[in-house]
């Protein structure tokens, strides 16, 4: 076993319990704004928001931010999967180009739903008083997490064709 090799099933370990938390904040935290309305704790230590929900639309802004934490959660999950398979030390192979295909598709989409429903998030929020459907939010962040997910969906295919010619290339010899 190359060292590379060992240390990647290593940092797999790592992502291997880091996932499970990130998917557990992105649960956790909505449910604490939108469900009991806390925004900020201690002493600005933990800072959700600038101020609670408005008054009687905790419950759309809850819902309104369903579709992209549940797409999320998918994209998690399918990314725990893939460094299952790394820490079992299986690296390029169509199933492993299917996980990172998924997860890469999951997280675009997962920021396409922030992006459509910043507006009435943002209006839950007691940020505007426009209609909740003129304050669409992107930013840079959406904007490169949309580019290097894209970036990942390429390198799925590319996995899965180096995978192929490897085949073809075992078959010939």
């Amino acid at each position: 076993m190359s060292s590379t090799h060992a240390w990647l099933q290593r940092a797999s370990l790592g992502f291997l319990w880091l996932i499970p938390l990130i998917a557990l904040f992105a649960l956790a935290l909505p449910v604490i704004y939108w469900g009991f309305g806390g925004y900020n704790f201690g002493d600005n230590t933990l800072v959700l928001a600038e101020t609670p929900p408005r008054e009687g639309a905790r419950l759309l802004g809850f819902l309104v931010g369903v579709p992209a934490t549940a797409a999320w959660l998918y994209a998690l999950y399918r990314l725990h999967r893939l460094f299952l398979q790394f820490r079992k030390g299986e690296f390029i192979d169509a199933r492993g180009a299917l996980h990172l295909r998924a997860f890469s598709l999951f997280t675009m989409l997962a920021a396409f739903f922030d992006v459509v429903t910043s507006g009435a998030r943002r209006w839950a929020m007691g940020e505007h008083d426009a209609p909740f459907w003129t304050h669409i939010n992107i930013n840079t962040e959406h904007m490169s997490l949309i580019f290097a997910a894209g970036v990942f969906f390429m390198v799925s295919f590319v996995l899965v064709e180096a995978q192929r010619y490897k085949t073809e290339t075992e078959q010939y010899l």
